[in-house]
């Protein structure tokens, strides 16, 4: 037997022991999400929870034709593992367009409110500087501070810069509720060709928000108009 022989069966076979490996890896990868997902309870209101097949972020689109309050159609990112609200035509007689949830820490959620028929034509002409914007917030309620501030900016179905105001704010116990002190997370812009206002929202726990805001600042940040 000469060694080239011996050596092409020796590689043959770590190949299919390395192919076997890989699909056994695939295999109980998808299995384990399954499971996952099976034995998290999702909170009252929302589907199960939702793992992309990419295993990257999940992906939310909406337009007029699906039911959406927004003239125009878009998309955002929302967290593997997280849950979609069910009854989205009830949420958006009051402007909730779109909500995820995080089971296993309901202070974790993201949201995308769209208003219609506002006058202003530019997020600062409805509320004012970035400073003002932020400073308003903050002191909306008892034991609030501003974080972060900073102009942002989304682009509209045509292309047009929107300006955005991009403010994250430290909510006390007596507005963050049973989940004790949260950071809130916003964008917000307006669509003067539209006159609509969309507000992206995140929140988290205080405790939470180290862990989970480079991934909520993400899944804010991908919210874009899309072709229908």
């Amino acid at each position: 037997m000469s060694s080239s022989s011996a050596t092409t069966r020796v590689s043959e076979g770590t190949t299919r022991r390395c192919a076997t490996a890989i699909a056994v890896t695939t295999v109980a990868t998808a299995l384990t999400r399954v499971s996952r997902a099976a034995t998290i309870e999702a909170p009252r209101g929302y589907d199960a929870p939702s793992f992309a097949s990419n295993g990257g972020a999940n992906r939310f689109e909406a337009s007029p034709a699906s039911g959406s309050t927004s003239p125009r159609a878009y998309a955002i990112d929302w967290p593997r593992g997280w849950c979609a609200l069910t009854d989205l035509q009830s949420a958006r007689a009051v402007n909730v367009d779109a909500s995820f949830k995080d089971p296993l820490d309901e202070a974790s959620t993201l949201a995308v409110f769209v208003t219609r028929d506002v006058r202003e034509r530019s997020v600062d002409e409805r509320f004012g500087t970035l400073r003002d914007d932020a400073r308003r917030r903050a002191e909306s309620a008892a034991r609030q501070r501003t974080i972060g501030a900073r102009a942002g900016e989304t682009r509209s179905a045509s292309g047009r810069a929107l300006r955005a105001h991009v403010i994250e704010t430290e909510v006390g116990g007596g507005t963050a509720g049973r989940f004790g002190s949260a950071v809130e997370l916003v964008k917000v812009f307006v669509d003067a060709e539209t006159c609509t206002e969309y507000l992206v929202r995140a929140t988290a726990s205080k405790a939470a928000w180290p862990k989970v805001r480079n991934e909520l600042r993400a899944a804010v940040e991908s919210f874009e108009f899309v072709r229908e």
